[in-house]
């Protein structure tokens, strides 16, 4: 029997994102491991939720909730706000929570340390400073952005990514990781990501494991039309300018309103779901107005996970354009539920096989790059039928490679190879 803590800042029953990474992984690993218990260190943002699907689950008797909160005079109010407010919350929560992990430890004495939500290789996980065998991830974040996106990054972020190319910034990882001399394990979400950590991994374990997955059973009620009246193309995300929605936009304009003829025009749209912030919202619509695409763009600030997973289930193409990633939860749920995606060939999407998207490789130039996106574009609004034999492998492929009961497993083996 195990005593597994795995540390999930996020987590929220039936939520997508790093919230349902942080609810999935414990709930499943509590399932397919009955013998072992499983502790989860969270916060008390969703305990109702949290409390309420306990109740009406009696297969997770052996799953045990532990709940921290920074002071509220040192918390962000206004985090939903502010994308930096999440950030500020998350980063003093991971400081402050270390007295408290000590505590339970003292209580429970726990076999593993999981820190499972949010990850990147700056963060300073308890993990770090305890004595017991640690995993950590996957994590990602050490992805660079390609040259020839450059062009659409706004100046503290050109800033930040040249930091980042330099790589001084992967000695903080190095730090954290000579806090202690427990046993590591860090699971690294990309082959970018594995190699430039490696490096500084001192004698931390470093291995590859996707951050993503999924539960069957959450797409089983949803139904896909076969037929189709118009192209529609749905970017579920946020605004960040490395998100790549204005080489989106522009890649659209060149593939569809210029090559299509007035009657074709008609038959495409795009969908722009998860765009909250009022300040975000008029900088892309201040793109759409300039490229004249506003008969065609369809601006959604939110809508439930649960409707959106609909609307991916019957659009013709989910777009995610950014310029990197650790590995995108989108792009996993519209393969998960047949739909086909199309993204760039950079860091982070080596998680998909190249045969289940379409996936756009990045130029020299921020021209070429676009061209080659808005080529890609053209091809999947005149082939719907191949374009649909995509998001069939693309389903197949998922439903083998990136169920939460395959990553759970392999979590599982991991923890036996440290205790």
């Amino acid at each position: 029997m195990l005593k597994i803590l795995m540390s999930a800042y996020a987590c929220e029953p039936g939520a997508g994102s790093e919230y349902g990474v942080g609810w999935m992984v414990p709930t499943t690993m509590a399932r397919k491991y009955p013998e072992d218990q499983i502790f989860v260190l969270t916060r008390s943002r969703c305990k109702e939720k949290i409390e309420k699907a306990l109740a009406n689950d009696s297969s997770l008797a052996n799953i045990h909730f532990l709940y921290y909160d920074i002071p509220s005079w040192m918390f962000y109010k206004n985090e939903m706000q502010s994308n930096w407010g999440e950030q500020i919350n998350y980063l003093l929560w991971q400081w402050l929570v270390r007295k408290f992990v000590r505590k339970m430890n003292k209580i429970y004495h726990f076999d593993i340390f999981h820190h499972l939500t949010f990850n990147q290789y700056r963060t300073p996980s308890p993990g770090f400073w305890l004595d017991i065998p640690f995993v950590m991830g996957p994590i990602g974040g050490a992805e660079c952005i390609a040259p020839a996106f450059w062009e659409d990054l706004e100046p503290n972020t050109v800033k930040k990514e040249g930091i980042r190319q330099k790589g001084k910034d992967l000695k903080i990882f190095k730090w954290f990781n000579t806090r202690k001399k427990n046993n590591k394990v860090i699971l690294c979400s990309c082959k970018e990501n594995l190699n430039r950590l490696k490096p500084y991994g001192n004698k931390s374990r470093l291995e590859l494991m996707p951050a993503i997955a999924f539960d069957k059973k959450d797409f089983a009620d949803i139904s896909q039309n076969e037929t189709q009246d118009t192209f529609e193309m749905i970017y579920a995300g946020k605004a960040w300018d490395w998100k790549g929605i204005h080489i989106f936009l522009k890649a659209a304009k060149v593939a569809l309103m210029d090559k299509l003829s007035a009657k074709s025009q008609q038959k495409w749209s795009i969908k722009l779901i998860g765009i909250r912030f009022e300040e975000e919202q008029k900088k892309v619509m201040g793109w759409v107005d300039e490229l004249g695409l506003q008969n065609y763009v369809t601006l959604i600030p939110f809508i439930q996970r649960s409707e959106l997973l609909k609307m991916l289930a019957n659009c013709s193409l989910s777009v995610y354009p950014a310029f990197r990633d650790s590995g995108s939860m989108s792009v996993l749920e519209a393969c998960a539920l047949g739909c086909p995606s199309i993204c760039f060939n950079a860091g982070g999407q080596d998680v998909f096989s190249d045969e289940i998207l379409l996936k756009v490789d990045v130029a020299d130039s921020y021209s070429e790059t676009m061209n080659r996106f808005s080529e890609k574009l053209f091809w999947a609004y005149e082939h719907p039928q191949e374009l649909k034999e995509t998001g069939r492998k693309a389903k197949a492929w998922i439903e083998e490679m990136l169920t939460w009961d395959r990553r759970v497993e392999d979590f599982h083996d991991i923890y036996k190879t440290l205790v």
